[in-house]
């Protein structure tokens, strides 16, 4: 590795190093921790507080007010299309075809309209960590570190904001946790 490069890294796991861990940033509740044994994708319903989780077991629907799992099916990949980036909702949310983050790909919204953001870093692969940055500051720009914080560090299969930005959710192979917004958008 070049030195420029060498330096470059160490620069910016030096900024990394100076974000506070904060599972409870300001402005943010952390709402639950789930198991989800074989989780493969998360994605959340337009239509509501509700996030879709599809596991190797089958499908499940979380409130996320509360952490609630308020429905389940056991039809393993039922409802995926689309090489699983959508997948069909089940209960309240039956009529939805949710797009879904996660070992498919796709994606979830890294900001929202408040303006805060979400950043992951890597600096110690394969763990990763999950940044909420306030309103237009970076976790990689000099002197926006205070601004910034570590919400959650594992192996992160999917992350991102709900549609209406009131939302965050982070997931691994086997868990995944939920945070709402204190004041909604």
């Amino acid at each position: 590795m070049s030195s420029y490069l060498a330096d470059n890294r160490q620069r910016l796991i030096k900024l990394i190093g100076q974000i506070s861990v904060d599972k409870q940033p300001e402005g943010w509740t952390h709402v639950a921790s789930i198991a989800v044994g074989g989780l493969l994708s998360v994605g959340f319903s337009r239509k509501g507080a509700y996030l879709l989780v599809v596991s190797s077991s089958g499908r499940s629907v979380i409130y996320c007010k509360t952490g609630e799992k308020i429905e389940r099916d056991y039809d393993e990949c039922a409802g995926l299309i689309e090489l699983g980036l959508h997948c069909q909702g089940i209960g309240v949310i039956r009529d939805e075809v949710v797009a879904l983050c996660g070992i498919s790909g796709g994606g979830l919204p890294l900001t929202n309209r408040a303006g805060e953001g979400l950043e992951v870093v890597s600096p110690e692969w394969p763990e990763s960590h999950l940044i909420l940055c306030k309103p237009f500051k970076s976790a990689l720009m000099p002197g926006h570190q205070s601004d910034c914080k570590i919400i959650y560090t594992d192996h992160l299969r999917a992350y991102g904001f709900s549609w209406c930005g009131n939302y965050i959710v982070a997931a691994c192979g086997s868990d995944l946790d939920i945070w709402s917004r204190e004041s909604e958008l």
